[in-house]
């Protein structure tokens, strides 16, 4: 018995096709929170009425980790859009379980870091996510294996 792997049913080469559009869109927003929004933008300082030069300097820095935090969170959501417009076109998993598991690696590794940094007091609990997502990556990749047979 032949191991073959899991097909999905495909959509409209159009739908894939959107869906892949907002994948790249969605890492963009995400690498602008990451990488280059700032920790206030002028309607947050609108909505909370404040003057940011009154902003002691340890929040803005708190802020610019949440924030960067946060894209990560974004961007590996476009990264496993990209494995679903994949799976769409292609009826295969396996670009979706490589995206999925290089996503779960930046999501929860960007998380964990950001604990460590803040010297969260439920780093332990960042640290149990971050080691089931490691596990799950794994076993996402090395799923592409196909299962192991003894050689005759």
């Amino acid at each position: 018995m032949k191991h073959r792997p899991a097909r999905l049913a495909l959509a409209s080469p159009c739908s894939a096709t959107i869906v892949f559009a907002l994948s790249l869109l969605t890492i963009a927003v995400g690498a602008y929170m990451s990488f280059l929004r700032p920790p206030l933008l002028p309607e947050d300082v609108r909505a909370l009425g404040v003057d940011p030069n009154t902003l002691p300097p340890s929040l803005m820095r708190w802020l610019s980790l949440v924030f960067a935090t946060w894209g990560a969170f974004i961007a590996a959501f476009g990264i496993v859009l990209i494995g679903v417009a994949s799976a769409l076109r292609t009826g295969g998993t396996r670009v979706l379980r490589r995206a999925s598991a290089l996503a779960l690696m930046i999501a929860f590794g960007r998380f964990l870091w950001s604990n460590i940094v803040l010297r969260s007091d439920f780093l332990w609990f960042i640290a149990l996510l971050f080691l089931l997502s490691l596990a799950a990556a794994v076993m996402l990749v090395v799923g592409d294996r196909g299962p192991v047979r003894p050689r005759s």
